[in-house]
């Protein structure tokens, strides 16, 4: 019994210390959109933020903001307010009816001309060791990507879509210039310098989306 008790007391604390951490989370992110809206500065937000931070962006993971649950947003934003929002390596960890879930309230809450940047693994990227490292449901991944699959999601959202960096069908790798201060992306062509998926000059590749509202 002695250890049985023992046990509970030692949970009983995480739990409280994991109650406090969201509750502090959740108080940054309403004060960091406060300091926004008060000072006139852009709102840029980062969903699914796996603890990385970026100068000037609210990071965000999904016990702060449920990109699929309507009252999240509600909590911190208001419709059309949102200039930026950045999703590296986020979507393919959700289901189909869940991403347009999550597609449909991201367009809600951004600016007329806002942009949703998305990078996802690449499913015309079709080497060996990409294809092991990104296929579901490795890392809990529910979606492989391509370019036609996600910009036809994202048009059906409403948004309109300029394509950064992506594989077409016939595996070509096409990459525009884009602008970091719409949204650092690590696993990136300009970035990214992972040896294990070397592939002539590439390393490891996302395929990149802007959604524009």
């Amino acid at each position: 019994m002695m250890s049985l008790f023992h046990g509970k007391k030692k949970w009983v604390p995480r739990a409280i210390q994991s109650m406090f951490t969201h509750i502090k989370k959740r108080w940054y992110v309403k004060q960091a959109v406060q300091n926004c809206v008060r000072t006139g500065s852009p709102i840029k937000l980062v969903i699914g933020s796996g603890g990385t931070s970026h100068p000037g962006w609210i990071s965000t993971d999904v016990q702060v903001l449920n990109v699929t649950n309507a009252s999240h947003w509600r909590r911190y934003f208001k419709p059309d307010s949102i200039d930026r929002v950045l999703a590296e390596h986020v979507l393919e960890h959700l289901t189909e009816s869940q991403n347009r879930t999550a597609l449909a309230l991201c367009y809600m809450y951004l600016k007329p001309g806002g942009i949703f940047r998305v990078a996802v693994p690449d499913g015309y990227r079709r080497d060996h060791d990409y294809v092991t490292e990104v296929m579901p449901p490795k890392d809990g991944h529910q979606i492989l990507f391509t370019i036609d699959t996600l910009t036809a999601m994202l048009k059906a959202a409403g948004f309109k879509v300029n394509s950064l960096e992506y594989f077409d069908s016939s595996e070509k790798f096409h990459a525009a210039d884009w602008d970091n201060e719409d949204g650092h992306v690590r696993r990136s062509v300009r970035y990214d310098r992972q040896t294990a998926f070397q592939r002539g000059e590439l390393y490891y590749t996302s395929l990149i989306l802007d959604g524009i509202k």
